[in-house]
């Protein structure tokens, strides 16, 4: 495993890269509160198989932390991606993202759809499916939406700066536990020191800032179905992100397979290994 930097004209990006550099590419991108290294022990179990670059979004691990919240924006950050594989030759592409990593995923493939074989979407809804997110509203909203009180939060102008510095460790610590099994410590330690990197609370509550103008976008895309073979992994155990948010989804994507492991929501955290294997068989 390397870790590199890359400047791109939209900035400077960090990835973390794994296995050969002659082709078979897997492109992965991590969720909140996480950096590539989400997807590090999930590289170990593919990297004989796949050239792997695991991209630090921006805001994140050793990428630029531009504070400007419209470049957070999911179809922004996918423009992010983009330009990485552009500047790196990676014409064609596995893509698999976790929690926000899924969504900006799925904003890649509406943008290069051409250029990615398969598709992988782990513990996020598909941005299209209006189906599943309506069902999902009407199971969380007898529980008046408690599992999402941290994005109400974040969405808060200056509070959660206010609030979150110098308890970063604290902050992360509350979200990294496992469900079904323990998040290994170095994983929790390297979210811990990014969120300590100057800016880094800002970056990562714009994340929730710009979802109203995210869920704009996404309903502007309905019409449009991702043609492209896609495998859907959740943690069983997840509290947000629940099965009723695949409810409908044939209507959104032309072929698609939906697995669980047992886990909550960080699921490639929880379980590498399965979730590697579940990649590889899908992707071979």
């Amino acid at each position: 495993m390397n870790i590199k930097e890359i400047t791109t004209d939209r900035g400077l990006f960090s990835y973390r890269e794994y296995g050969k550099t002659d082709g078979n590419h897997l492109v992965t991108i991590h969720g909140w509160p996480e950096t590539s290294y989400c997807w590090h022990h999930a590289a170990l179990h593919l990297q004989e198989k796949y050239h792997i670059i695991s991209v630090d979004l921006r805001g994140t691990g050793g990428s630029n932390r531009d504070l400007d919240k419209s470049k957070y924006g999911k179809d922004h950050l996918a423009l992010d991606v983009i330009s990485m594989l552009d500047q790196l030759g990676i014409d064609s592409f596995y893509l698999a993202g976790h929690d926000w990593g899924g969504g900006v995923a799925q904003e890649i493939a509406f943008k290069v759809a051409s250029r990615i074989k398969k598709l992988c979407v782990l513990d996020f809804p598909i941005i299209t499916n209006h189906i599943g997110q309506a069902a999902a509203y009407k199971v969380l909203g007898k529980k008046l939406f408690y599992p999402f009180w941290y994005q109400f939060f974040l969405n808060l102008r200056d509070l959660p700066e206010a609030l979150i510095a110098g308890k970063e460790e604290v902050w992360v610590r509350f979200f990294m536990r496992g469900m079904a099994s323990d998040i290994p410590e170095e994983s929790v330690m390297e979210y811990v020191q990014s969120y300590q990197v100057e800016g880094s609370i800002t970056c990562a509550a714009n994340l929730y800032r710009t979802m109203s103008s995210d869920i704009v976008r996404w309903k502007s895309l309905q019409n449009q179905m991702i043609e492209i073979p896609t495998l859907i992994i959740r943690g069983s155990k997840d509290p947000v992100i629940i099965e009723e948010y695949f409810e409908g989804i044939e209507n959104c994507i032309s072929d698609v397979q939906l697995k669980s492991i047992e886990a909550g929501h960080f699921v490639v955290d929880e379980k590498p290994k399965e979730v590697a294997s579940l990649l590889s068989a899908f992707f071979s």
